[in-house]
């Protein structure tokens, strides 16, 4: 998807220096159109579409990152939330999070897309067990 977005912001680059090339822009704000989708492009290319592509190979080879913590903020459309201050992206669909869970994630190196999320149990150190519980 991400592809087709700066597929799509490329083409209106395009579009827009084209215009400006055969001088068939009215208005003189619409000279600076392509300037203006030139940096959305490598603005989206950058944040977005870069490391997403850079995730294929470590999700073909299955290579992951696994971090633990407490869920500190949950993302307003439910597709993010931060441990430690890091982000990390999902699919809002499968979002069952809630602030304060003890949360081990299973996620991407470069755009920290979760694959798997398992809630952490700790048991109390007075209670016989030093051992840490997982569930999905």
């Amino acid at each position: 998807m991400h592809l087709l977005i700066t597929g799509v912001v490329i083409m209106l680059t395009c579009v827009a220096a084209g215009r400006n090339r055969r001088k068939k822009t009215k208005y003189a704000i619409s000279y600076f159109f392509p300037i203006i989708f030139a940096l959305a492009a490598i603005a989206h290319i950058v944040f977005f579409t870069a490391p997403r592509l850079m995730d294929i190979n470590s999700m073909i080879n299955g290579n992951y990152y696994y971090n633990t913590g407490t869920v500190e903020k949950i993302g307003f459309m439910k597709n993010y939330f931060v441990i430690n201050g890091q982000h990390y992206f999902l699919n809002p669909l499968h979002n069952s999070l809630q602030e304060g869970d003890t949360v081990r994630v299973k996620h991407t190196p470069y755009s920290s897309f979760t694959v798997e999320i398992k809630t952490v149990e700790e048991t109390l150190p007075g209670s016989g067990g030093d051992m840490v519980k997982e569930t999905e």
